[in-house]
């Protein structure tokens, strides 16, 4: 697939999964290729919705995943692995499974809608690493009730630098059959406030209906002439755009080169340094409430937070950050990407320029934390305050520019 565009929400339950089916199908009509891909691993729904109960199989030759054709259109859902059995992996798992349909060979369709999973999940970073160069851009699909998960998603993909080609207000209204009033059940419209504040395209509402629901119901998930203006819509943004190409990938791949190991032992030993001499890590320890002599564990490593670069151990005791080795015991483990480590140290992004923290870092997934008690994400906000000072004390002048050119 040359071209891919990807369909999302911040909640569950607000219409996306519609929206993309009906997206794909509008795009057949169009004339184009099509494959539509359920990439909800844990909770897929698509083939429920349009009634597809088939199995997928593997290609005798490859060991690839075999398309299945519905309608003229290529499809994958978890669904056709899973059937009705519960789905439980680790996001990973999700991740390589999706890299796996998406880099088969067997595909004819040019171009592929993907309904991504409610929120944010490994999928949204791995199309990004190994197919940045094919995509078009996201529609994001949000109910009034859910603005504020709408507000997130795009200020994501502000801060990743990927495009939004428009976002749809579903379930927008309820119009009464009988008397014709108009109710807001889940709240009033916000789709041109949400689209101006932003800078970007709203396509349309679209309202709770019956017609909808019974076509749900009768496995035909297609949106009536009366409501199809938002995916018609969506088909000529999708029809204009040009995939972001290689400037994009080029950045994303620049992004996620590892750093040296011997520059990232520099670094942190500067912070550590600056942190004993110029920050009050008495009053940090203090308004965390974190013990004296816990040990935390720093691992620092590449994009799949798996390959470990550097592993330090520090211990916080009488205001005084100590490296210590082969510490007997480690209560807190802390795991963060290379490039997020600098990031969240200089506080912005270098590559979109949005602001960043540890904290930041965890919330996308570019970090994780472990415990043997419960406190670690204490130990993971004590240490944003801690490189947060380090910031905005003297001693930093002279460690930014390194920061920013290995950024």
């Amino acid at each position: 697939m040359d071209k891919l565009v990807m369909v999302l929400s911040g909640k569950g339950g607000v219409g996306k999964t519609i929206c993309a089916v009906n997206l794909a199908y509008e795009l057949a009509k169009a004339g184009k290729r099509v494959a539509l891909l359920d990439a909800d691993m844990s909770n897929p729904n698509c083939a429920e919705l349009l009634g597809i109960e088939d199995e997928i199989q593997l290609s005798s030759e490859q060991h690839e995943f075999l398309p299945m054709v519905h309608d003229g259109i290529e499809f994958f859902s978890m669904a056709g692995i899973c059937g009705d059995r519960p789905v439980s992996m680790e996001g990973s798992m999700y991740a390589q499974i999706l890299r796996d349909v998406l880099q088969q060979k067997l595909w004819t369709a040019e171009m592929g809608v993907v309904d991504m999973s409610a929120g944010i999940s490994d999928t949204f970073l791995e199309i990004l690493n190994v197919f940045g160069a094919n995509l078009l851009g996201s529609i994001i699909v949000y109910q009034p009730a859910h603005v504020s998960s709408a507000r997130k998603l795009i200020t994501l993909h502000k801060n990743e630098g990927v495009p939004i080609l428009g976002i749809i207000e579903n379930m927008s209204q309820f119009e009464c059959p009988k008397c014709q009033t108009v109710h807001h059940v889940f709240g009033s419209g916000s789709l041109e406030s949400l689209a101006e504040k932003f800078g970007v395209e709203p396509l349309g509402t679209i309202p709770l209906s019956m017609d909808i629901r019974e076509a749900v119901e009768k496995g035909k998930p297609f949106l009536p002439p009366a409501f199809d203006e938002p995916i018609k819509k969506a088909v000529s943004k999708v029809l204009e755009a040009k995939p972001v190409g290689v400037t994009f990938a080029e950045k994303i791949k620049e992004k996620i080169k590892g750093i040296g190991r011997h520059l990232l032992v520099y670094v942190v030993g500067k912070v550590v340094e600056i942190a004993n001499t110029e920050v009050n890590l008495t009053e940090i320890q203090r308004r965390h409430a974190f013990p004296g002599g816990r040990t935390i564990e720093l691992d620092v490593t590449d994009e799949t937070l798996r390959r470990v670069g550097i592993q330090l151990f520090f211990r916080l005791e009488n205001g005084v950050c100590k490296v210590v080795k082969n510490p007997k015991e480690v209560y807190d483990e802390i795991r963060v990407w290379d490039k997020a480590f600098i990031w969240a140290i200089l506080g912005r992004r270098t590559d979109t320029g949005a602001s960043y923290t540890l904290m930041d870092a965890w919330l996308s997934g570019r970090a994780k934390y472990y415990s043997l008690q419960a406190g670690t994400q204490r130990a993971l906000r004590l240490m944003r305050d801690v490189w947060e000072e380090v910031r905005d004390s003297p001693g930093f002048t002279k460690l930014r520019p390194v920061l920013e050119r290995i950024a």
